[in-house]
């Protein structure tokens, strides 16, 4: 696996169409397509022998079932199954609804990257809400709730001239580095930023490339390769992490954050700490080594980046954030 360009998938035998949507969920996911010979994930039509049985659930969650034989692990939703080998790291659609389009059904979509992230995490890639953008080769990583900024401050940070990984979906692992402790690597969860009607108006170059592509979602996609192309960055090593908020004053403010504070916020905002048990210590050693090898604040987005949100980079230059911090501790 590249650390650069992360995990691979991989086709096996023909192409049925329930498997063409687990295609295009890997492709939304920014993964790299290879042969299958080389892909660090398999996607094929060939069931296991004996398929799985239908034991008591290992997981149940949301309208989510999980059930486990030896390394197969069967994850349905409702009428819908894709089972997954984790040995041979392959993903089997078993059923997955025949809709016209798979990436006008969020439902399918949804669904399916679920089932992705599962093997994701026990290939060592664990789900980070937020978003992220690299000025001077330093990674600066924004997250938080839904409706907290995150979105807004990359736009805002782009518009800046700053280069971006996400908007708001990124994935995060230990990478192993000859001689050396293990380094913290990120890169996109997704290929598109995913924009509300209100981020639309406050940046109208996004609107003309914007399109509304599952109306249930209530959000537009946009491929921001077709605005600012030669601008993705596909992997960093974080270097600043920003718990996002607003605030209801003019004037935005960083506030430092120890590590034990940043890595209990990051715990807040994945609940596959809990829910996921055999990845569970590993995820939580790599939120770990994120919160302690950054430096973290909150930051309180005030009028005057929402006003002009390129005003942004001006209070996030890497000197003066260090500077701040340590005259915290």
């Amino acid at each position: 696996m590249s650390a650069s360009q992360g995990p691979s998938f991989g086709v096996l035998g023909q192409v049925s169409p329930s498997l063409q949507f687990v295609i295009e969920t890997c492709r939304y996911l920014g993964l790299p397509e290879t042969a299958s010979g080389t892909a660090d994930i398999i996607l094929t039509d060939e069931r296991p022998a004996g398929g799985v049985r239908q034991l008591m659930p290992w997981l149940v969650w949301k309208g989510l079932t999980v059930h486990r034989q030896g390394s197969l692990l069967s994850v349905a939703y409702g009428d819908w199954q894709v089972v997954l080998d984790v040995f041979r790291r392959r993903i089997i659609p078993i059923q997955v609804p025949l809709v016209a389009d798979a990436r006008a059904s969020y439902e399918v979509f949804s669904y399916l990257r679920l089932v992705l992230l599962f093997l994701l995490r026990r290939l060592g890639w664990f789900e980070l809400h937020g978003g992220a953008c690299v000025q001077s080769g330093k990674g600066y990583v924004f997250t938080g709730p839904p409706g907290s900024g995150k979105t807004s401050a990359v736009l805002g940070l782009i518009d800046a001239g700053w280069d971006y990984v996400s908007d708001d979906a990124l994935l995060v692992r230990q990478a192993p580095q000859p001689g050396a402790p293990a380094a913290v690597r990120l890169r996109a969860g997704r290929i598109l930023f995913s924009v509300t009607g209100a981020t639309l108006d406050r940046f109208p170059a996004l609107q003309p490339h914007a399109e509304r592509r599952w109306q249930r979602a209530g959000k537009w996609v946009v491929n921001p390769a077709m605005l600012w192309p030669q601008r993705q960055v596909l992997s960093v090593q974080p270097a600043f992490l920003f718990f996002c908020q607003l605030r209801e004053a003019e004037e935005t403010r960083v506030l430092p954050l120890a590590a034990t504070d940043a890595l209990s916020q990051l715990m807040v905002n994945s609940p596959w700490l809990a829910l996921d048990r055999e990845t569970a210590a590993a995820h939580l050693a790599t939120y770990r080594k994120l919160a302690e090898s950054c430096y973290s604040f909150t930051l309180l987005a005030g009028r005057d980046v929402w006003h002009e949100p390129s005003r942004l980079a001006a209070y996030l230059t890497a000197t003066d954030l260090v500077r701040l911090h340590c005259n915290y501790a």
